[in-house]
């Protein structure tokens, strides 16, 4: 079985319940819905053929909710495009009314000309085009810059300022407004875009408050230096993480990238967060039917690396290719998870807090690098007990049998959980019975093999007690 989850974004091209149903067949096990494009309508009409496609193919996935996030744009350009060549000089005007011309363009931010310093650096269109700032006109509130490459720059293009800590909201009003939609139609995880400090991670959490729905999961998308560096305040707050590399590397220097992905899977891991890698994982798949050589490398390391899910784009959303992306990132993923096996990474990488559930999680783990065990049953009301266990990266499939459809979903973005409704059983020995036969049901174990059963006696949360070692 596929240990690492693979999100895997709707859009266009993945709009209709049959090619969603062979996303779902083909390894997806979340479905991503950005909200940076499209209205409710449109979402809910997604949201309603994920649910036709999950009868005609028996599987549950999560559904993640990707905000839009306070984003900083270009206006409309007047002819479209404009060409910038190299030693242009161009104003940088605050007035979101105005179009832009080769002389002078606008952004949709206007504190923009008060965070920034001359020196610095605006850039366009994800690093395409670089403009220095060689003068502040503080009569007009227009930066005057120089253009450092040539290049073109269409309407509503992005902008990034690098180093600067950006003045704007942590969540919008559009993003709001879009939560309260997501939360009405039972989303499962909440990626927040453009997190700078665990504030914006609370704002959200007092929207789930307000719409009684705690249990959703919060994993903020780090892209930023200033992100970066209030790190492990956000991880404070957060529930897991999405490693969101498009604006980061605009934003840092893009040799420093892999080296950010790690430290922060490494401490999402050593936290028992899910962590999920994204953007550009097989960008060439939107228009090729095989990845690049750098492409299958990047997907593999991302596994290496302790990655929880991997995540596809504009590949599923708006490509040629979205069944054969996600199918080609399956293989990748499951690959990549032999090697981890063989390394027998985590088993001994963390030391267990205290408490029954961890201690007994980290005990799983080592029994399944000492011994033959087919799979890890967990029986869980909460999904707890089977998140601690994925902490541990047991060499083992992990099957959690759970009572609640919520705690179903949430647990599809867990590395190696597998999780399936059960009815909740009412003594040990109907938690052991219960536990063989879904083994066995679920292919997971034969007559004769060895499982690891984890269970709360009291069947009540956070009551994980129980570990036994059994021959199916």
């Amino acid at each position: 079985m596929k240990k690492t989850k693979i999100v895997s974004t709707l859009g266009p091209a993945s709009s209709d319940v049959e090619t969603i149903a062979k996303l779902i067949d083909g390894g997806a096990n979340v479905v991503r819905f950005n909200f940076s494009h499209g209205d409710h309508e449109e979402h809910l009409g997604r949201m309603n053929a994920v649910h036709e496609a999950e009868k005609m193919t028996g599987k549950k996935v999560g559904f993640l909710l990707d905000t839009k996030g306070a984003e900083i744009r270009t206006t409309v350009q007047s002819t479209g495009k404009i060409e910038f060549n190299i030693g242009d000089v161009v104003r940088i005007s605050m007035d979101d009314s105005l179009e832009g011309t080769k002389e002078k363009v606008a952004v949709t931010y206007p504190g923009l000309y008060d965070d920034v310093k001359v020196g610095g650096h605006v850039l366009f269109d994800d690093g395409k085009l670089d403009f220095l700032i060689t003068e502040k006109d503080e009569a007009n509130r227009e930066l005057v810059t120089t253009v450092q490459n040539h290049g073109l720059l269409g309407s509503r293009k992005g902008v990034n300022a690098p180093g600067v800590s950006i003045n704007l909201p942590g969540i919008t009003e559009k993003d709001a407004d879009d939560i309260r939609f997501g939360l009405e139609h039972d989303i499962n995880f909440i990626a927040a875009s453009f997190v700078r400090k665990p504030e914006d991670v609370n704002d959200i959490r007092a929207l789930l408050k307000e719409a009684d729905k705690e249990d959703v999961m919060i994993f903020p998308k780090i892209e930023s230096q200033e992100g970066i560096d209030n790190f492990d305040a956000i991880l404070e707050v957060s529930d897991g993480l999405m490693v969101a590399r498009g604006d980061m590397g605009v934003e840092i220097p893009a040799e420093n990238v892999p080296l950010v992905q790690k430290d922060l899977i490494r401490k999402l891991n050593a936290a028992g967060k899910p962590v999920i890698t994204a953007t550009d994982m097989l960008d060439s798949m939107q228009e090729n039917p095989r990845p690049t050589r750098a492409e299958a490398s990047d997907v593999a390391n991302a596994v290496f690396d302790g990655t929880d899910a991997t995540m596809l784009s504009g590949e599923s959303a708006n490509g040629d290719y979205p069944v054969e992306a996600v199918q080609t990132m399956a293989r990748i993923d499951e690959k990549a998870e032999t090697a981890l096996a063989l390394n027998g990474r985590h088993v001994n990488e963390f030391i267990a807090n205290d408490g029954n559930t961890e201690s007994i999680a980290a005990a799983v783990a080592e029994a399944t690098s000492k011994l033959d065990i087919k799979a890890i049953v967990a029986s869980t009301k909460s999904g707890n007990t089977a998140k601690l266990i994925s902490k541990y990266r047991p060499n083992a499939d992990i099957l959690a049998l759970t009572y609640d459809e919520r705690v179903e979903r949430a647990l599809k973005i867990y590395w190696g959980v597998q999780p399936v409704i059960a009815d909740m059983p009412e003594s040990t020995d109907e938690i052991i019975a219960a536990s063989k036969q879904a083994a066995l049901d679920q292919g997971l174990a034969q007559k004769g093999d060895l499982i690891i059963v984890v269970a709360g006696v009291a069947a009540e949360v956070g009551s994980t007690n129980l570990m036994t070692i059994q021959t199916v």
